[in-house]
């Protein structure tokens, strides 16, 4: 039977939590709750959205450069 895993929070640690937990139990059931609309945007980020740095809050959850 495979252990089964409850994260709650998917801003930044709990998709790393998520992660390592898959490393270390590769047969686990793992769910990520999270309230909010996006999941694991860069937090770090939200300054330079708040301050308008940044104009489009979809560049906190973007890869793309420029």
């Amino acid at each position: 039977m495979s252990r089964k895993i409850l994260i709650i929070g998917g801003v930044a640690a709990g998709p790393k939590t998520a992660a390592r937990a898959r490393r270390l139990d590769p047969d686990a059931q793992i769910t990520v709750l999270e309230k909010g609309k996006y999941i694991s945007y860069a937090g770090c980020g939200m300054p330079f959205y708040l301050s308008g740095q940044i104009h489009d809050f979809d560049h906190l959850y973007s890869t793309a450069t420029g």
